[in-house]
């Protein structure tokens, strides 16, 4: 009988031990393929990773757990948010773009996030992350060959730290933000203040057409229907060392908000891993009763 149900353990661990490897598997690519859209645009607007995006400790440090997309500097390390008429306003409507970018190496025009088009006439708008000095640019294109519309820099970009970025558009002017502070709102005098809104643009993360693919990672890229008031964004810089920072992006209307927070795998292998043990238990004892000798 000893010897019975002592066999009956070591299959039961090789059973779970075989299914806990399968779920690391599983979760693991599954972890590495979407990064999930938390926004009011929902799973529509989820976030397709290749295969080289990984995960890393997030910007949002009043929330145990957060976590942010990696990128490798090589080309094609990508995220990609499939066509929004949501996240691509007509011209004259307002919106903004936010996001937190931690990079790790520069190229003076690496781009962490990007919805332009730039084949023939260019559309859409670009971020550029330059030396650490000159900070970071945002760029918005008039649909004239590579022409730009707005052309705003400023800030920091340090590289090796976290830093908050959000640009706004209200419909006919543009402002960009680093760290909860206005950075520039003074037009290059090259461009022509026109913005072309894209047609067709996907939303990309580490964007390579620009020959220079980012390397580092950006946590909580969200896009909002409106401008973002300088009181708004000084509260979502402020509110990342706190656990409210997800609910206030929402509250303050968010379409997109990529957190990139998708369960551990090791949360959900203890789980799953225990209670299959649990059953796994439990028909061993049923087993072992039944094989007793019952009394006449």
């Amino acid at each position: 009988m000893i010897h019975a149900i002592r066999s009956t353990r070591r299959t039961i661990l090789r059973s779970v031990l075989a299914v806990a490897a399968l779920l690391v598997a599983t979760t693991a690519a599954r972890a590495a393929s979407v990064s999930p859209n938390t926004g009011s645009l929902g799973a529509a607007a989820n976030g397709t990773n290749t295969d080289p995006v990984t995960f890393g400790p997030g910007a949002v440090s009043g929330a145990g757990g957060d976590q942010s997309a990696v990128y490798d500097g090589v080309a094609g390390t990508k995220t990609t948010v499939p066509f929004q008429s949501g996240l691509n306003p007509p011209a004259a409507s307002p919106f903004s773009v936010e996001f937190w970018a931690r990079p790790t190496a520069s190229d003076n025009d690496d781009t962490p996030v990007s919805n332009r088009v730039a084949a023939g006439d260019r559309s859409g708008w670009t971020f550029f992350q330059r030396d650490a000095a000159t900070g970071w640019n945002f760029r918005m294109y008039n649909g004239v060959g590579s022409g730009l519309g707005w052309d705003l820099t400023g800030g920091a970009a340090p590289l090796n730290a976290w830093t908050h970025v959000v640009a706004t558009w209200n419909g006919t002017a543009a402002q960009l933000f680093v760290n909860g502070a206005l950075a520039d709102n003074t037009n290059d005098p090259a461009a022509t203040g026109v913005y072309n809104a894209s047609p067709s643009a996907d939303l990309i993360l580490a964007a390579t057409d620009t020959g220079s693919p980012y390397a580092g990672s950006v946590d909580e890229v969200a896009f909002y229907p409106t401008a973002l008031t300088p009181t708004q964004i000084a509260d979502h810089f402020a509110a990342a060392s706190t656990p409210g920072y997800f609910s206030l992006i929402r509250t303050d209307g968010a379409r997109l908000q990529l957190s990139n927070n998708v369960p551990e795998p090791s949360s959900i292998l203890a789980l799953s891993a225990s209670g299959l043990f649990l059953l796994l238990r439990r028909r061993a004892r049923c087993r072992s009763v039944a094989a007793l000798p019952r009394a006449n």
